[in-house]
Formats: structure tokens, sequence, C-alpha cells
């Protein structure tokens, strides 16, 4: 009998290590399944985004939704450029059925981050190929300020 707890002891503190290693618990990935079914989106390549000017983004994902007559439209005018506010400019790009929302600098063009809304992080992962183990960016969720409970959407940031 003692070599029976011998052999298993160890399989199940193993057993019970791999359960407490996701993000989330049996009952809320069950409740998120149902929620939230998911949508016919087609997969984006967010990362190959990375190092890309907002013109090079433009170029890949098309214009922006920002118009010029907007008072906050794809460009700052010259009076927005030189308030702080140029330094943190957004656009956003509808693409495959994703959202994406990308802050950048108007005076250096340089992407700073990009969010993917939506409201199922798991999903928004897969349909970004994200992934939390990158070496050149990090993944972190938005969250409503109102209710830090609820995901608004993933953000992905440039390492360095």
């Amino acid at each position: 009998m003692r070599r029976l707890y011998y052999y298993l002891f160890p399989f199940l503190i193993l057993s019970e290590l791999a359960a407490c290693t996701g993000r989330s618990t049996v009952g809320e990935r069950r409740v998120s399944a149902a929620v939230h079914a998911p949508t016919g989106h087609t997969p984006f390549n967010l990362p190959s985004l990375l190092g890309c000017t907002i013109d090079q983004v433009r170029q890949k994902l098309g214009s922006p939704l920002e118009t010029t007559k907007q008072e906050l439209g794809p460009e700052p005018t010259e009076v927005q450029k030189r308030t702080p506010a140029s330094e943190n400019w957004s656009n956003t790009f509808k693409s495959k059925g994703t959202t994406f929302i990308v802050n950048f600098s108007a005076n250096t063009r340089k992407v700073h981050d990009i969010i993917v809304l939506g409201n199922d992080e798991d999903e928004l992962m897969k349909r970004s190929n994200l992934t939390l183990t990158a070496l050149n960016y990090i993944v972190v969720p938005v969250l409503n300020p109102e209710n830090t409970s609820q995901v608004l959407g993933v953000r992905m940031i440039p390492r360095g």
C-alpha cells in the first residue's frame, strides 16, 4: 500500500500544478465560451507591424477611419502639432473584421503601441497572432476604467 502512495503522490502533485497554470478558472472559461462565441474573424499577423511607422501601417491596413473633417483627424493640425498631444496621436483601422487603434508620435511617425478591440482576450490573441512569450513585444489587457473586470481589448507594446 505504501508503494501505491509512493507512485500516486507525485502524480497528484503534478496534476494539481497543471490545473493551476491557467489564467482563468474552468467556470470563467465556460462563461466566456457561452457569452463570447467565436466570431468568424480572419486572423491578422499583428506582430508583422512591429517597427513600422504610421505610414507603413497605413499602407498595410488602409486608410484610418478618422477623417480630416473631424477635430481629431488622422493627422494633427498645425496648432495641435505644437501641443504634447501630437506625441501620442491615434488612428483607428478596421481590417479583416477586426478593429485596431494605433498610437503613434505625429512628429517622429513612430508607432508606440497597437490595441485590438474586443472582450475575449484569448480570441483577440488568436485573431491577432499574439503570444505572451514573445521576445520583441509584450501584451497587456486594456480594461474598462469604470469596471476593471471588463476587458475592452489587448495592447501590443514593442519591447526596447
